[in-house]
């Protein structure tokens, strides 16, 4: 799996960027957590949907 990251800081020191995967989907992030998100969500073969990550529940 092959996972391209774009990031920046913003100017409040904020991390935000996109992720896109080797089929081209791509992630929008802003802040740690949610780059976090992204890249534990990522499963071989499944596209990246646009927007918000769905969590389940811990």
């Amino acid at each position: 799996m092959r996972v391209t990251l774009d990031i920046a800081r913003s100017p409040d020191g904020r991390l935000e960027g996109s992720a896109v995967t080797e089929t081209g989907s791509e992630h929008v992030f802003s802040g740690t957590l949610e780059l976090l998100r992204v890249l534990e969500d990522l499963q071989p073969g499944a596209p990246l949907t646009s927007g918000s990550v769905p969590r389940s529940p811990r």
